[in-house]
């Protein structure tokens, strides 16, 4: 730079000496440029400075861009976190997705099963019904036959069905056979009822 600042003095001091001499009528105007070693303008483009310029130069820092960066950087962090929330979303839908597709198929099989169980209370109520025809029915032949005969037929009968034709018959009748049957089994047959008489529901 120094040698540079040097040359354009010379050139400078060149300039001065050859107006001199032209203003003194030594020279003519239109000889001055001749005597020039070298122009201005060649000189700037052999001076020092060419190879100044040639070298790379640094960009300045941009402090409008320095001053932005904390807020690109935020910005940066916000579009991946939002892009992190996007994905959660989208399996919270998936799975609340299969969730109600569950919860469908849940509900749908609780309606069948309640159908089921409507169905199969008919069918126990219906078998119920027809169990105490079958032993009011049942019942009434004992009634009509002899107690003598009468014991030693329940007797052999199952303690459920002795049972549900001796609490079917009028209590006469009833105490009658009573005198026929075996302790043992009077003993079972009075455990049967009390058991059915509990679990009966009230109305």
């Amino acid at each position: 730079m120094r040698k540079f600042i040097v040359f354009c003095q010379l050139v400078v001091l060149c300039i001065v000496v050859v107006k001199i001499a032209a203003f003194a009528g030594l020279l003519q105007t239109k000889d001055v440029l001749s005597y020039l070693p070298l122009t201005v303008n060649r000189a700037m483009a052999e001076s020092p400075a060419k190879a100044v310029h040639s070298a790379p130069i640094k960009d300045p820092k941009d402090p409008v861009a320095d001053s932005l960066r904390p807020q690109r950087d935020l910005a940066a962090s916000l579009q991946a976190r939002k892009m992190e929330l996007d994905s959660r979303e989208n399996a919270l839908k998936t799975e609340e997705q299969k969730l109600l597709a569950l919860k469908k198929e849940i509900l749908e099989k609780i309606d069948l099963l309640r159908g089921l169980e409507e169905k199969l209370n008919v069918a126990i109520e219906a078998n119920k019904s027809m169990e105490s025809k079958r032993y009011k029915d049942l019942a009434k032949v004992y009634e009509s036959t002899l107690p003598a005969k009468a014991g030693p037929m329940l007797e052999k009968l199952d303690v459920a069905t002795a049972a549900g034709i001796t609490m079917n018959m009028k209590r006469d009748k009833a105490g009658a056979i009573w005198g026929y049957l075996s302790p043992q089994k009077a003993v079972e047959i009075t455990r049967e009822i009390t058991k059915s008489t509990k679990q009966a529901p009230v109305e």
